[in-house]
């Protein structure tokens, strides 16, 4: 059975797709891309802080939740990074509360459910409490619209996008690129298959 891989990661254009698919990919993935187009439903002030963004300063933090996660270098991604332990556990704990609050749970069921996670995920009480950190600070920047304040999940492409192109504009966009690239590498064939005759 033939099964189709996607390529992810760092693809924002036509000659990407181009590289994906002389690769053997069946297609490209681009999730950064289209978080920055004009149908983004993320607000507008976050999408400012994507296209703004330098390439230097996206980075890979552990600082957030304890897993790797690529993140545009904003003000509370900087704190955290350089907080210790106990302030990172201080901003979990204040995550943790807010999560509480947002999902309408009582003091007793959070405490259940966060013993049963960590159980579950063989977890210690501090990476259970620093896991409220990533969905709490997430909903922070990306549906309430404060970047400053959440954190800014980023592939490293974020870096080279100028714009916020509609959906629609993108897609055609990355095929007329990738039809032009195809073009010029077939005509290059030719030309060099009629030279060697």
């Amino acid at each position: 059975m033939k099964v189709p891989v996607v390529a992810a990661g760092g693809f924002k254009d036509g000659r990407g797709l181009v590289a994906a698919l002389a690769y053997g990919a069946a297609g490209i993935a681009m999730g950064t891309r289209f978080l920055m187009t004009s149908d983004s439903p993320v607000p507008r002030a976050t999408l400012e802080r994507y296209i703004t963004s330098d390439l230097t300063k996206i980075i890979v933090s552990t600082k957030v939740d304890g897993a790797r996660m690529r993140m545009i270098l904003n003000e509370t991604l900087g704190r955290l990074e350089n907080t210790g332990v106990i302030g990172r556990y201080w901003t979990a704990l204040k995550s943790g509360l807010a999560f509480r609050k947002h999902a309408g749970i009582g003091y007793v069921e959070m405490i259940r459910s966060a013993l049963a996670n960590a159980r579950a995920n063989k977890l210690t009480l501090a990476e259970t409490l620093m896991a409220a950190n990533s969905p709490m600070l997430i909903q922070r920047s990306m549906v309430e619209g404060h970047p400053s304040e959440g954190v800014l999940p980023s592939g490293q492409v974020a870096g080279l996008i100028r714009d916020l192109s509609s959906a629609a504009e993108v897609i055609e966009k990355i095929v007329a690129e990738a039809e032009a690239r195809l073009e010029a590498l077939n005509t290059g064939r030719r030309d060099g298959a009629a030279a060697a005759e």
